[in-house]
């Protein structure tokens, strides 16, 4: 009886612990104010790159479409991670920066 009750605890704990990561409002306004202040609409393309670089983004800005998609990953204690994504479109000529627009974080664990 004790080791049935023992895997259960353990069950719900791995259950409790490994499950999809939920995202705190917090989270997500700390996220958005990081890229109002490395990127904005305006900004010369290379500045803005330059900027989320700095701030810990991936960007693949290797093609010639004029949007880009920079990432973060932020790893956790518990067993999963979250992605932080930007969306960048710029003028034909990807010299300016046209709209920034940071997609909700995303998070998943075992």
């Amino acid at each position: 009886m004790r080791t049935t009750a023992f895997c259960l605890f353990g069950v719900a704990l791995l259950l409790g612990v490994g499950g999809c990561a939920g995202v705190s409002p917090s989270d997500n306004a700390n996220f958005q104010a990081v890229v109002a202040k490395s990127v904005s609409p305006g900004m010369p393309f290379v500045t803005g790159i330059k900027h989320l670089v700095k701030a810990g983004f991936t960007c693949d800005d290797r093609g010639s479409a004029p949007a880009v998609t920079c990432t973060r990953m932020r790893q956790n204690i518990l067993p999963y991670a979250c992605i932080q994504r930007v969306d960048l479109k710029t003028d034909p000529d990807r010299r300016t920066i046209v709209e920034v627009t940071p997609e909700p974080i995303a998070c998943a664990g075992l």
